[in-house]
């Protein structure tokens, strides 16, 4: 290990605080909510937000101690895989809201098979970026790691872009086939939400990707801004709108109300 350096800038542990508290925050918020709401496929996403909350923890006890081989691992590893487990939980919803809206037919993959289809995807993804993440602890296998990771990422963008394109294809199929506007049914608002979030987790992909493909001695790698305006922030946009748009609140309302069932 002599001679590597985990970081090539010194880290913020102020950043790491503040972001403490508010993934820290958001997560209780979403335990309430989870027990009051009884939404429990949704626990999926909370397990991502702890880790969140976890990793920032390890990143501010990495930041005291740069040398530390475990506290830079755990950081590692807990801000880097929760983007899949907030994919499975918009994989889920998408599901719920086709069923919600009585339109299996208009969805191009089956809302039971959904879940399945892209859950082993992110899987995979989840593996490898957690495989890759651990590698790149350690010296000799720093390279390997950030290319395995890189797979990961890729693999990720791969099907959450298909399922992207399958959720837009619903939604232009509701308007077309049932003429309504999808904005102005129970369920529209939430549709938009995954839009807007699986954009955000898409963006931070990329980032990711780019990041680890420029390599340790890379511009991203090296200058920590970039982690917390690409990453951080856009993951807790995304934990946060769900604490107002929660597909609890929406989901289990049960009211259908006609027009979206027409057909």
């Amino acid at each position: 290990m002599a001679g590597y350096v985990f970081y090539q800038y010194s880290p913020s542990v102020a950043a790491a605080v503040i972001f403490i508290l508010c993934y820290g925050a958001g997560t209780g918020f979403h335990i309430f909510q989870l027990w009051k709401l009884k939404c429990w496929f949704f626990t999926t996403f909370i397990v991502g937000a702890i880790m969140m909350t976890v990793g920032y923890i390890f990143r501010a006890v990495s930041a005291n101690n740069t040398a530390a081989l475990g506290p830079y691992v755990g950081q590692s590893i807990c801000i880097l895989l929760p983007p899949s487990l907030y994919a499975a939980t918009i994989y889920m919803i998408y599901g719920r809201i086709v069923l919600y809206a009585r339109s299996p037919e208009l969805s191009t993959i089956a809302p039971h098979k959904v879940t399945k289809v892209f859950v082993i995807g992110d899987v995979i993804a989840f593996l490898a970026q957690g495989s890759g993440g651990g590698m790149m602890a350690v010296s000799s296998l720093a390279s390997l790691g950030q290319k395995v990771t890189v797979v990961g990422l890729i693999v990720q963008l791969i099907f959450f872009g298909g399922f992207l394109t399958i959720s837009i294809i619903f939604h232009q199929r509701v308007q077309k086939h049932k003429g309504v506007r999808v904005r102005d049914t129970p369920y529209g608002t939430l549709l938009y939400v995954l839009f807007g979030v699986s954009a955000l987790i898409i963006i931070r992909c990329l980032y990711r990707v780019v990041e680890f493909c420029q390599g340790n001695a890379g511009y991203l790698i090296g200058h920590e801004i970039y982690m917390y305006v690409l990453d951080t922030i856009p993951m807790f946009i995304v934990q946060s709108v769900f604490h107002y748009w929660h597909p609890g609140k929406i989901l289990s309302r049960g009211d259908y109300k006609g027009y979206e069932m027409a057909g």
